[in-house]
């Protein structure tokens, strides 16, 4: 299931842009759910999402400044900007956008970037665990982990350079990794 967000400030162009995103997925038959905002400082407040959509010119916070906050506290969704300011554009590389739309919103355009998301997504979420953080969802591919381990009811996911810590069970975690994993213990997967 991708999660997607829509932020933009405008009731009426927040329902059509919702709309299409809706026509456009249910018409390739891709699973996904929906959340509304018109403003940013409520979509920092919820769990992160696989795709924003967010418009820049927007109050309080502009998108691209929500964006920048969304990037601090270890949110990793894509990003696609919709606006109807092109002079933003520059500055949406510095927060990772995935893509930037004029509006008005070219329906093959929104179409094919978002289509080519969710196929990298897909891709993604097949090679990848995700473990929460506090507020924010980490994707860890498979090839990186060296090990996971149980300690006081908290499991550590070793990498090279790195341990995160999460909570879980070991016996929920199993079942979603390849074949390469091996329990070789009770609180041990390698």
């Amino acid at each position: 299931m991708i999660r997607i967000a829509i932020c933009e400030d405008e009731p009426i162009l927040l329902k059509q842009l919702t709309g299409q995103v809706k026509t456009i997925l249910d018409k390739h038959s891709v699973l996904y759910n929906t959340k509304a905002y018109t403003n940013g400082a409520a979509l920092l407040t919820r769990d992160p999402f696989d795709i924003l959509l967010l418009d820049i010119a927007m109050k309080p916070i502009n998108g691209l400044e929500l964006a920048r906050k969304l990037r601090e506290r270890g949110d990793e969704g894509k990003i696609i900007f919709i606006t109807g300011h092109q002079q933003y554009a520059i500055d949406a590389y510095d927060v990772q956008a995935f893509h930037y739309l004029v509006k008005p919103v070219d329906m093959n355009k929104l179409e094919a970037v978002l289509l080519q998301l969710c196929s990298s997504l897909k891709d993604e979420y097949k090679h990848a665990i995700a473990i929460r953080q506090g507020t924010s969802v980490i994707r860890v591919p498979f090839e990186q982990i060296l090990y996971l381990e149980v300690i006081n009811r908290k499991i550590y996911l070793h990498k090279k350079e790195e341990s995160f810590p999460f909570y879980g069970k070991l016996d929920e975690l199993e079942p979603a990794l390849p074949d390469t994993f091996f329990r070789c213990h009770r609180s041990y997967i390698v």
